[in-house]
């Protein structure tokens, strides 16, 4: 493999480049499916139940996907309350909101006339016509309801390939893990790696829950409206490294400006960010152990990647693609350090 890539980089860079190319292009329908595909692999033990049980794959897949639909229902219906106090409580919010910004558009309002002064005496035109064109260009950024209405059926029809997609993968994927005998791949690096995602994620999964657990019963104590959603919020967002604890600790400012005053306003970010800390630094360590634990500038570069393809739905996938390919990686070097010939071309 690696003489392969030193005779032959300058067409393997190409092929990334074109690689990455046709994922940005076909996103609306490789998204789904390749997050289809980890769904997949994380459901590899519920799986392997049923097999050992003696169902068909085809029984087995039905079974799995009807409890994966099962558990986000429950998940959505227990959630419903806390949701719709959010929901009615928005207007509240965004007046708030809106004051808040007027504030310091008032208190910087000094720095923007100075602004306007040295962009009128470079370019007067310019800055006769840059509060219009900011003002409209704002307006044009606000999503209507017909953009809602005409987002809903290109959303729709990516929820079906996603549960197609999950369906055919559960139920076929070990004919393709057979089929890739032929291009020199072998089975067993394929189970060994769909098993390594399912622990990690596994693992992630019961740390999540207790990060949305400790966080949500905090917040409650603290008295902020709808804990419990933030607690499940930020257990969400934690499966998304780095990027997800950052997004949750600004709402979690926002919903403490709104909610309180003065310093107690930033309490809740605080003590968020107090939970993850404890969790990063020694329940997780503690809970996956060395042999998971990835380079965190392979993470880094990853986690960009595919937020810059897909957005949310690449960094749900960022991480465990990285662990998919890492260990097939592993393994194709192992093989060639005991059979040279099979990976040499």
């Amino acid at each position: 493999m690696t003489e392969f890539l030193r005779n032959r980089w300058p067409e393997t860079v190409l092929a990334v480049l074109a690689l990455a190319w046709a994922l940005k292009v076909a996103e609306a329908v490789m998204a789904p499916l390749v997050l289809a595909f980890v769904t997949a692999l994380v459901l590899t033990p519920i799986m392997n139940v049923q097999k050992r049980l003696g169902l068909r794959p085809s029984i087995a897949a039905t079974i799995t996907l009807l409890l994966t639909l099962g558990f986000v229902a429950a998940i959505v219906l227990t959630l419903q309350p806390w949701v719709v106090e959010i929901v009615d409580a928005w207007p509240r919010v965004a007046r708030e909101l809106r004051s808040a910004m007027l504030d310091v558009r008032y208190s910087l309002s000094g720095l923007i006339d100075a602004q306007r002064e040295v962009i009128e005496a470079i370019a007067p035109e310019a800055g006769a016509g840059s509060g219009g064109s900011a003002a409209e260009g704002a307006a044009a950024a606000l999503p209507s309801l017909a953009d809602a209405a005409w987002m809903a059926p290109a959303l729709g029809a990516q929820i079906l390939i996603f549960l197609g997609g999950l369906f055919f993968f559960l139920m076929g994927k070990d004919r393709v893990y057979d089929w890739a005998q032929i291009a020199g791949f072998r089975p067993g690096d394929f189970r060994r790696a769909e098993a390594r995602v399912a622990s990690y994620f596994g693992a992630v999964t019961l740390i999540n829950v207790a990060l949305a657990t400790a966080v949500g019963l905090a917040l409650a104590a603290y008295g902020l409206p709808g804990a419990p959603v933030w607690g499940v919020v930020a257990g969400m967002a934690n499966f998304v490294i780095y990027l997800g604890p950052a997004v949750t600790a600004a709402m979690l400012l926002l919903a403490g400006t709104v909610a309180f005053d003065g310093v107690a306003a930033v309490a809740p970010m605080l003590i968020y960010l107090g939970i993850n800390l404890m969790e990063a630094q020694f329940v997780t360590p503690m809970v996956i152990g060395q042999r998971m634990r990835l380079d965190p500038l392979l993470v880094f570069l990853s986690l960009t990647l595919w937020l810059w393809l897909w957005g949310p739905i690449g960094g749900i996938v960022a991480i465990p693609l990285v662990l998919w390919v890492q260990s097939l990686w592993n393994d194709a070097m192992a093989h060639a350090r005991q059979e040279p010939h099979r990976l040499l071309v």
